[in-house]
C-alpha cells in the first residue's frame, strides 16, 4: 500500500538571519506524490516493512525506521542547489513479495522521472525491491555495491531480509555484486562458499580500515571497470555497534562510518554518472540509545545528499 507524503514528520527551528540563506530541511522539503511527474531531484521514499526481518527470526521494529529519519532530517541546515522530495512511503503487509514488487514499481517510476532516488527502509529485503526498480527502467545490468556484515544470499522457499541478492542473483544474466565490511564470525561457511560459487567480490570487516582504504579504493575500481550503472545499498548493521546500536543484528567489529562516507565520496566523485539510486536499511529505533543511531544515520543521509 502506498502512503502519501507527511508533512508533520517535518518539523525544527525557524532562523531570522539571512532569508533563504537561513533557511533548513523542513522549510525546504517538497512533497511529491506517485507517479512522481515533476521537475527532478533528489527523492525520498520510505519502505515500511518488517516482514523480511521477521521471517529471518530478527529483531523487528525496522519499519519504523523511514518516518523516524526524516523527523531527524527537518532540522538539517538547506545547502543544496537541487529540489528535494519526500515522496511518502511504501507500506509493506505479510505479502511480502507482493510489496517489494509494489517498491519496485514506484523506485522504476521515480528514475523514469529523472530523479534520484534514496529508499530508507524497513528491512534489507528493501534491496530487492530496488534492485528490481533500477532494473526495469533500465533494462541493463547493474552492479551492486553493498556495505554490509553479511552477504544476504541465504537460500530459502520464500523471501527474507537475508535473500535479497540471492534472488537478484537469478534474474542476472551478470550478477555483478561487491559486499564491503562481510563478518566472517556471522556467516557460515555455506555462505562463503555461495559467494565464491557467484564469483561475488567481497573484502571483511577486518580489512575494512583506513589503514586498507588506498586497496579497497582500487578494488571498487577494478569491480566497477566495465559497468554501466550501479546501485548502492547500507544496510546499518555494517557499523559497529557503538556507532549504530539501533539495528536488527548489531555488529561486534564493523565499519566505522567516516571509512563508510570517504569510500561513498570516491564512488561519487568518480562513477557519479553510474549511480543511479542508493538505500539505506535496517535502521531499527526500537533499539536506540538516547538517539545515538538516529543522529548517524540521519546525518549520513545528509552527507549522501550532498554528494548527489
Amino acid at each position: 500500500m502506498y502512503s502519501k507524503p507527511n508533512p508533520d514528520l517535518w518539523s525544527g527551528r525557524v532562523d531570522k538571519e539571512d532569508g533563504e540563506l537561513g533557511k533548513r530541511w523542513h522549510e525546504k522539503i517538497e512533497f511529491l506524490e506517485y507517479p512522481y511527474a515533476k521537475k527532478s531531484g533528489i527523492a525520498i521514499l520510505g519502505f515500511e516493512c518488517d516482514e523480511g526481518v521477521r521471517r529471518n527470526k530478527g529483531r523487528i521494529g525496522a519499519s519504523e525506521g523511514s518516518d523516524e529519519l526524516k523527523k531527524a532530517m527537518g532540522g538539517f541546515a538547506y545547502h543544496l542547489d537541487s529540489h528535494i522530495y519526500d515522496c511518502g512511503k511504501v507500506v509493506a503487509d505479510e505479502d511480502l513479495e507482493n510489496s517489494q514488487e509494489e517498491l519496485a514499481l514506484h523506485v522504476s517510476s521515480l528514475l523514469k522521472n529523472n530523479h534520484f532516488p534514496i529508499v530508507l527502509g524497513g528491512g534489507h529485503e528493501v534491496a530487492y525491491g530496488s534492485f528490481m526498480g533500477a532494473y526495469h527502467h533500465l533494462k541493463e545490468e547493474i552492479a551492486i555495491i553493498n556495505f554490509d556484515a553479511h552477504f544476504d544470499l541465504r537460500e530459502s522457499s520464500i523471501a527474507t531480509s537475508g535473500t535479497p541478492f540471492a534472488q537478484i542473483s537469478l534474474i542476472c544474466k551478470e550478477f555483478d555484486y561487491m559486499c564491503l565490511g562481510i563478518s566472517k564470525a556471522s556467516n557460515t561457511k555455506a555462505l562463503f562458499k555461495k559467494a565464491d560459487d557467484l564469483h561475488v567480490e567481497y573484502i571483511l570487516d577486518t580489512k575494512m580500515t583506513y589503514l586498507h582504504v588506498e586497496k579497497i579504493k582500487s578494488k571498487l575500481d577494478d569491480f566497477l571497470k566495465e559497468k554501466q550503472y550501479l546501485y548502492i545499498t547500507i544496510d546499518t548493521d555494517v557499523f559497529p555497534a557503538y556507532q549504530v546500536p539501533a539495528v536488527s543484528a548489531m555488529a561486534s567489529r564493523g565499519v566505522e562510518v567516516s571509512l563508510v562516507y570517504e569510500l561513498l565520496e570516491y564512488l561519487f566523485g568518480n562513477y557519479r554518472n553510474k549511480i543511479k539510486l542508493i538505500d539505506i536499511a535496517e535502521y531499527n529505533p526500537k533499539y536506540d540509545i538516547n538517539g545515538i543511531g538516529k543522529k548517524t544515520i540521519s546525518r549520513l543521509i545528509f552527507d549522501i545528499v550532498s554528494l548527489v
